[in-house]
């Protein structure tokens, strides 16, 4: 089931108007960073039997408190106390303090609920925690494993049981008689992982849980990765005298993959059936899901130069396996969505989201003839299925066909006819769907506005707004907090990129210096229209210190179209800076800035953009901040290199015309650059190469700072000190190079 994070956040101060009396005060890093515009969040899920809602209500503090209530979706007033971490049985005369819990999730049925408690990080996207099923009827609460932080957690679809990974390892928890027994055995972290993707997998793919169960309870489908074939990546450690090296499985560009298998396990028997899914072992098998018989699967298996998906039908009760269809592309590659296919019609066909005609859209497949119908079409992209009706024969689904920017809620006939749209705020609504497609649950916000959070009717109407931010708004008004302004510039003809602009909230007669932020790549948008707290908090900081900020989503970003995002395609680098100096361009001929005072500014793939601007496109920008940044391409992953640049055995020079190493004889100064020592994403490496190879190239005007022991996202808690430290070098940096 969807989570959704809902967040009493600060609602910005309208922009001051000409000549107005009440003065503002300046807002710096340490409120954005220490939580002083914080907002209090709430965890929320779906109930599945009933036409309910529950989120996390705490008081203040961490002993403070906790309850789980239960809303009803007609009035949006409170029903029930499902949870509270003051435990009390039958037998005790006071109540214990359980713990503070972050999340929860309930059983099918709604009569156990998992407790979440100490979630940390795993990988780039998974996390892990010490976890605990509550039961609702018997008032009971028992830990899942004493043996270390779970996984992948899920409850069975009778409500029976509790799956979760450890150590490489699938478990079953029997609820009801509170044991628990291995499914597999010979699991290790680095070696065996059974039912969640790796490290490589989450990151080049999206995938977390690698395992499902098959509707009936009987059967499990998991993926096993094998990862002993993959070579070891140190990641030291400084914390101790005697520094620790962690040895990650990472496969760069070129090397040996994961050797993934897919397997049944019959839980009753205790049997597992192998699924034939070919022998090469230089292939991806990116997901597995149970038709709604619990007779057949859909495997997808992907070339290893990413061109070629299939789509296999197993017969999970043998194994065998036969292509039922397949996607593939000659001149580029084919775009993977992990959790694909939702079957309708009582599992006689399924649908499918597809770029095939150019936009990524809605088709729906026969598993017996497997004919393709398409549902929707337009130069614009479903961005997800949020649900279907078999009775009404209707999917949900959410789209940017209104604009780019934008994420709405729509529905479509399984005929394709009769789209709907049912969400009409212009912004981005995150959404989650009643099982009895009665109401939604809507997170409603723009980028200058934060969120509203509302139960709706499925047909859009009769909105029950349940926060609205009216308690920080009037703090916010003390502040002088500037809008962002939307802009488009067009990249060619046919492509338009889009932008948006910040300005100091002082207005200034002098030219201003331009900071240019991006980040670019093919999984992320910036420039939604939707409020993003701390980041956009801290670039209107910025532009308060005297710059416009601009921030651009240049071809090979998402959210566009295929020719779009593919631009890039064996040319990365090269399109997204032709961007970057045309929107430079575009903003020096519409507003008052200062020529000679340029900088782009990038994270990640954003930093390997900041980091070629001032190597290969020396002289462009008189400045650049290049915060983990890639700078040699076969210091990557293989997934997310090779679908950029293809096989290096096979385009050596693309690779090298693509990576920043390559160009630093051209270096002329201005780069800033940051790095994390322990950051096991864009591996330090990067950044001690490009270091290096500067040195070489005799050049000396450039400025370093390596945050030691801290990863890719280089954050810590509250206040994140780490946060105000990277912003306020970048001040300084800024302030130096533009004096």
């Amino acid at each position: 089931m969807k989570k959704l994070t809902i967040s009493i956040l600060v609602v910005y101060a309208a922009f001051a108007a000409q000549g107005q009396q009440r003065s503002k005060m300046n807002f710096d890093l340490d409120k954005i960073w220490s939580g002083y515009f914080d907002e209090r969040k709430y965890i929320v899920h779906l109930m599945n039997q009933s036409s309910r809602f529950a989120w996390i209500q705490s008081d203040t503090g961490i002993t403070a408190p906790q309850v789980i209530l239960a809303l009803d979706f007609n009035t949006a007033r409170i029903v029930d106390t499902l949870f509270s971490n003051q435990v009390k049985r039958d037998t005790d005369s006071l109540a214990t303090t359980f713990t503070y819990f972050q999340d929860f999730l309930f059983s099918p049925n709604d009569s156990k609920i998992l407790i979440q408690t100490q979630i940390e990080p795993y990988n780039n996207i998974s996390q892990k925690a010490f976890n605990y099923v509550w039961d609702t009827d018997k008032k009971i609460l028992n830990v899942v494993s004493a043996n270390g932080k779970q996984l992948c957690p899920a409850f069975s679809p009778d409500s029976k049981y509790l799956s979760y990974v450890l150590d490489g390892n699938l478990y079953l928890l029997d609820v009801d008689k509170n044991e628990t027994v291995p499914v597999t055995v010979d699991g290790a972290p680095g070696e065996f992982i059974y039912g969640m993707a790796d490290a490589l997998y989450e990151n080049g793919f999206g995938m977390t849980k690698a395992y499902e169960w098959s509707t009936d309870g009987k059967y499990i489908a998991m993926l096993r990765f094998n990862e002993n074939t993959v070579k070891q990546y140190p990641v030291t450690i400084y914390e101790r005298p005697y520094a620790e090296v962690h040895r990650q499985r990472y496969p760069l560009a070129g090397e040996m993959v994961p050797d993934v298998k897919a397997f049944v396990y019959d839980i009753v028997n205790k049997l597992f059936i192998s699924i034939d899914v070919g022998v090469n072992p230089d292939q991806y098998i990116t997901g597995i899901k149970w038709a709604p018989d619990n007779k057949t699967l859909l495997v997808q298996k992907l070339t290893r130069d990413q061109r070629r998906l299939e789509v296999l039908k197993v017969d999970a009760l043998t194994g065998k396996s036969n292509v039922l269809f397949a996607e593939e592309r000659l001149d580029n590659y084919v775009a993977v969505t992990a959790d694909n296919g939702w079957f309708i019609n009582e599992g006689k066909s399924f649908l499918w989201l597809s770029e095939k005609d150019g936009y990524r859209h809605i088709y729906n497949i026969n598993l017996d003839s497997t004919g393709v119908q398409p549902l929707t079409s337009g130069k614009w992209e479903v961005l997800s299925v949020e649900g279907t009706d078999d009775t009404k024969k209707e999917i949900f689904f959410t789209s940017n066909e209104i604009s780019s920017r934008q994420k709405q809620l729509y529905k479509i006939g399984y005929d394709g006819k009769n789209k709907t749209r049912i969400t009409t705020a212009a912004g981005v609504h995150e959404v989650s769907i009643s099982n009895d497609k009665r109401f939604f649950f809507d997170e409603f916000s723009t980028v200058n506005t934060p969120s509203v959070y509302q139960s709706v009717s499925i047909n859009g109407k009769n909105p029950k707004k349940l926060i609205e931010n009216k308690e920080l708004k009037d703090r916010m008004k003390d502040f002088g907090i500037p809008d962002a302004d939307f802009f488009t510039v067009k990249a060619n003809d046919s492509m338009v990129m889009n932008g948006w602009l910040i300005r100091p909230y002082q207005t200034s007669k002098s030219k201003l210096p331009l900071i240019l932020y991006v980040y670019g790549g093919a999984t992320r948008q910036e420039s939604l229209d939707k409020w993003n707290d701390k980041f956009t908090l801290t670039m209107r900081w910025l532009a308060n210190q005297g710059y416009m900020v601009a921030c651009i989503d240049p071809r090979g970003t998402p959210g566009k179209g295929e020719a779009f995002r593919k631009s890039n395609y064996k040319s990365s680098g090269d399109i997204e800076i032709e961007d970057l100096l045309k929107v430079k361009n575009f903003l020096f001929r519409n507003y008052r800035i200062d020529t000679a005072r340029t900088a782009v500014m990038g994270w990640s793939y954003g930093g390997y953009l900041a980091a070629l601007a001032q190597t290969k496109y020396a002289g462009q920008f008189s400045a650049a901040i290049a915060i983990a940044p890639v700078t040699n391409w076969r210091f990557y992953e293989n997934i997310y290199a090779e679908r950029l640049l293809g096989l290096p055995s096979e385009n050596a020079e693309i690779y090298k015309q693509a990576s920043p190493v390559t160009f630093t004889d051209n270096y002329k100064g201005g780069l800033f650059l940051v790095h994390g020592t322990a950051d096991d994403n864009v591996h330090l490496q990067n950044s001690l190469e490009l270091s290096k190879q500067l040195t070489n190239s005799r050049k000396t005007n450039f400025d370093q700072h390596f945050y030691a022991d801290k990863t890719h996202n280089l954050s810590d808690g509250t206040p994140n000190i780490l946060r105000i430290s990277l912003y306020t070098r970048i001040k300084d940096f800024l302030e130096k190079e533009f004096k």
